[in-house]
């Protein structure tokens, strides 16, 4: 058993998921499948969960004990899903409750007819974002505890009940944003290249600056739709002066030292920046670049390693 993930084509007219979209296919067969293999032993499969999370939780807290300034398990909900996840490929009966024993059957022969066993992020209940799974019509969530500690670490729903939706657009995701990391988002009238892909900019409370967003659903998003997300906040007014100066200066000494020979310039005010990322937006749909896989590939690169140095300076930056 491997809990590989399923095929995301509908069956009808009905398009396609989106990565890691918190939305069931066929709901009628999984309905069937969830009620067959998984429902009468629903305690058996959270024992499976949590004896999965008791096995990995020391692991995980060693490698990242802390996680923007915040100690395991929060904010870690990705990380957690993901290693349960690769658990479960491999996970041996041996050493197993009894309880714990007859879950991970039960979840290996809902898998094995047909059921949908998927990793999904999206809005939880309107107050942040969440990854977890969706297991035929249930919701699973094997990091209940990663924003609010005390909470069971793990939790299952009817999918329906958890209040657990799709991002719709970039504004949606400027409003979970504030609420779930604080901080601020802008427009990304900084790096006009880059805007297409990742057209926000996010300050955290403590001054941290990111690129967003570089997940496979929020570039889906956006590619689908020939960049028409990105522009939206894209045109939004320009960046503030206050916020776009010294940001230029931490990126435009990066680009001139670490990060030489990206091949990204940037904007040399917040209003060109607009005009250039608006520009962009048009040309990357004109040269149907959300059709070009090795673009796609391209900029998350750009963008990931622009990340992990914000990351880092202002790690030592806050320790200096």
């Amino acid at each position: 058993m491997t809990f590989a993930e399923p095929d995301t084509k509908p069956r009808s007219g009905a398009r396609r998921l989106l990565p890691n979209e918190p939305r069931i296919l066929h709901p009628v067969a999984q309905a069937a499948l969830t009620a067959r293999h998984l429902l009468p032993v629903l305690d058996a499969v959270e024992a499976c969960l949590l004896a999965v999370r008791g096995d990995l939780d020391g692991d995980l807290r060693r490698l990242q004990p802390m996680k923007l300034g915040k100690p395991y398990p929060l904010g870690q909900c990705l990380e957690i899903a993901q290693a349960v996840h690769q658990r479960l490929r491999r996970l041996d009966e041996a050493g197993l409750s009894a309880e714990a024993v007859t879950g991970l059957r039960a979840l290996r022969a809902f898998q094995r007819a047909g059921g949908a066993f998927r990793q999904v992020w999206g809005d939880l209940r309107g107050e942040y974002f969440q990854n977890a799974f969706q297991v035929g019509t249930l919701y699973i969530d094997v990091a209940n505890d990663t924003v609010t500690p005390t909470k069971p670490k793990v939790e299952i729903l009817p999918f329906e009940a958890a209040r657990f939706i799709p991002i719709t657009d970039f504004r949606h995701f400027e409003r979970i944003a504030r609420r779930y990391w604080q901080g601020e988002i802008y427009p990304n009238h900084l790096l006009p290249t880059l805007a297409p892909h990742c057209p926000l900019i996010h300050v955290g409370p403590t001054g941290q600056i990111m690129l967003h967003d570089v997940t496979d659903y929020m570039l889906a998003l956006t590619r689908a739709q020939g960049f028409a997300p990105s522009a939206a906040v894209l045109a939004d007014a320009p960046m503030p002066l206050e916020l776009f100066e010294p940001l230029r200066q931490i990126l435009g000494a990066a680009l001139a030292g670490p990060l030489r020979g990206m091949g990204h310039r940037l904007a040399l005010s917040p209003g060109q920046g607009r005009q250039q990322a608006l520009d962009a937006c048009r040309h990357a749909r004109a040269k149907r670049w959300h059709h070009a896989p090795q673009i796609l590939a391209e900029s998350v690169e750009s963008a990931q390693r622009i990340n992990r140095y914000l990351v880092r300076s202002s790690s030592q930056k806050n320790t200096g």
